[in-house]
């Protein structure tokens, strides 16, 4: 894990430098923003300073972020300046933390926003999606971005809320579904507000499994029909958590958590609905969650090659699988065994350690 340190104070800059390494960390520090351009490439977290000589600490985020939306960047400040700390959000700062810094924290708000690494990349990609939209929406910038604001406040809860309960495998198999859901949207010619909604909603599809027993949720067998029965309760449970949301993201989390496990024909749960009757979401979330489960392993089953997980969701298609999604699922073959290869050498979907490495 490289942390990238942009400071200006050589006393700072070495304490930091330090202190990261006896807890395992990678560091590399530049006292100028220009040095850090250079670096960014690599860096998992950025601690920038504002005031630096040269180019400030602002502009290099901006610079940073508008060719990274998956590392961390958090400021280090003396300053309680509204207007230099409102600059640096919108730039694409993720966190702050103040000078004097308390290494403790330091390292703490570090490996805390690791933990959910997944919802910052998102959350900077949808931000830039946001940006492109504000272009044409001038007059009502203001509440549309306070709106959004909201938003990402209550999905930082919930995803905070979700990483302290999951096991690691299922925490990296969240963050597939949501990228895999998304580009499974866009290949349907959905319009681009749900594929970049759906794609922030599908991690939370399984969120009502807070609910379950660790004994059934993390059996190494077959559960019983009792025991399958309770298990069936995420869906219930989960619509129940995010339903209560106004923002559009996580009704959209509502609806995809209560309907993920319906099938095509009728025969799934928790209200055997069939065919349309199950909402677009759901059938998108359901061959992604399933593909990914097939070639995850699981404390009960091995893990499927990618091959014959694409075999048996092209053979369940119309059984238990919408045609169409199917269909648009089978389009992006290349692109996701890529994917998922390329992952294997990196963190693979059957390696137990977690990552935090966004698969876009």
């Amino acid at each position: 894990m490289l942390v990238l340190i942009v400071e200006d104070d050589e006393v700072s800059r070495a304490a930091m430098r330090e202190y990261l390494k006896l807890f395992g960390y990678e560091v590399q520090e530049v006292e100028r923003a220009e040095e850090a351009l250079k670096l960014a490439e690599r860096a998992d977290v950025i601690l920038m300073d504002v005031v630096l000589p040269g180019m400030d600490g602002v502009e290099a985020i901006r610079r940073i972020r508008s060719k990274r939306s998956d590392c961390l960047i958090f400021v280090i400040t003396a300053y309680d300046d509204g207007r230099i700390l409102r600059k640096a959000v919108e730039a694409g700062a993720d966190d702050f933390i103040k000078k004097p810094v308390n290494l403790d924290f330091l390292r703490l708000k570090i490996e805390h926003a690791l933990k959910t690494k997944s919802f910052h990349s998102y959350r900077n990609s949808y931000l830039l999606s946001l940006k492109k939209k504000l272009m044409f929406l001038e007059e009502t910038a203001v509440d549309f971005f306070n709106e959004q604001a909201d938003l990402l406040f209550e999905m930082l809860e919930i995803l905070n809320l979700l990483s302290e309960y999951r096991d690691t495998e299922t925490y990296k198999h969240t963050e597939r579904v949501g990228w895999l859901s998304g580009r499974i949207a866009e290949e349907m010619g959905l319009d681009e507000a749900f594929v970049t909604e759906i794609q922030f909603a599908a991690p939370l599809h399984d969120i009502g499994k807070i609910a379950i027993p660790d004994k059934i949720l993390l059996k190494p067998g077959i559960l019983t029909e009792e025991e399958f029965e309770i298990m069936k309760q995420h869906t219930i449970v989960g619509y129940k958590i995010l339903s209560r949301s106004k923002s559009s993201i996580l009704r959209l989390g509502a609806e995809i958590a209560l309907t993920h496990h319906e099938k095509w024909d009728g025969s799934g749960y928790p209200r055997g609905l069939k065919g349309r009757e199950i909402p677009v979401s759901g059938l998108i979330v359901s061959v992604a969650d399933s593909f990914d489960a097939m070639v995850s392993e699981r404390p009960y089953k091995k893990p499927k090659t990618l091959e014959e997980a694409f075999r048996e969701i092209e053979t369940l298609s119309g059984r238990y699988y919408s045609p169409e999604v199917v269909e648009a699922f089978l389009k992006l073959k290349r692109e996701v065994l890529e994917v998922y290869r390329r992952d294997e050498g990196e963190d693979s979907p059957n390696d137990r350690k977690r990552s935090h490495k966004s698969p876009t």
